[in-house]
């Protein structure tokens, strides 16, 4: 018996095990022809991690653990930055598919939604070998870092849907979201402590979503603490929204999708 379908909240329905091969296709088209294959998800952060330590090590010994705080950082950057550049180009990418065959065009940012998770969760192993190399040790709270990770998932695909919808009618939202993706990286404290921010720009670095989902997955995976209610509040409404404003974006401009492609 096949899964069931879900309806759309703008027509059409979505059929989960369709989305789920996609996904798949999509991991392995992203590494076909590849020597490395599969290990370019990892080496990617590896190498980061290589820079950050050594220019930033030395730089940053308030931080007790470096290699493992830079690493906890990068884990969430490049899944942000891989899947919403998948995202953004889905529907344009699979244009020619979408005038022909009666597919919601939803399926295709899904499908690169899921084919990021699985990315993230076949890499998360060789991470925290590589975290456990640096004297991280695992714990039962650590656990949360899942929950945190669907969090962070639902917001990148909120941001990322309303940018691939935005990206069919004005080709320059692919162009700028890559022109904004390196200021985004330096402004969001990875590389870096976010006490190293000036007090009284603090309010600057909190209006950086990316900010927040680091520090609450640092908290736990880093510091072993149990994340503060404030703090889950605020990624829980982030993530809703943004989900909601991926959905109203695409809901008033799908009927324009296939004319515009």
């Amino acid at each position: 018996m096949s899964a069931p379908a879900v309806h759309a909240p703008l027509g059409g329905r979505i059929a989960w095990p369709l989305v789920l091969q996609v996904a798949w296709k999509n991991v392995r088209l992203r590494y076909k022809s590849s020597l490395l294959g599969f290990l370019w998800t990892f080496l990617n952060p590896v190498i980061y991690l290589a820079i950050f330590l050594f220019i930033f090590s030395r730089a940053f010994e308030q931080v007790a653990n470096y290699p493992v705080f830079a690493l906890t950082g990068l884990i969430l950057w490049t899944f942000f930055a891989t899947t919403s550049a998948h995202v953004l180009g889905a529907l344009v990418e699979n244009a020619h598919v979408l005038r022909s065959l009666a597919v919601p065009p939803l399926v295709f940012p899904l499908a690169q939604l899921f084919a990021g998770l699985i990315n993230l969760l076949f890499s998360l192993l060789p991470f925290a070998l590589l975290l456990a190399a640096f004297g991280w040790r695992p714990q039962p709270v650590h656990l949360l870092a899942l929950p945190t990770l669907v969090l962070f998932a639902v917001f990148v695909f909120g941001v990322s849907l309303a940018l691939s919808t935005l990206n069919v009618y004005f080709r320059d939202i692919g162009l700028l979201w890559n022109a904004l993706l390196p200021a985004l990286f330096y402004i969001t404290p990875i590389a870096y402590p976010p006490d190293l921010v000036p007090a009284d720009l603090r309010w600057v670095a909190g209006l950086d979503p990316l900010y927040w989902y680091i520090g609450l997955f640092r908290t736990i995976v880093v510091d072993g603490g149990w994340p503060d209610a404030g703090v889950l509040v605020l990624v829980t409404a982030l993530s809703a929204a943004s989900l909601a404003l991926g959905m109203v974006v695409y809901g008033s401009l799908r009927r324009g999708l296939i004319a515009n492609y």
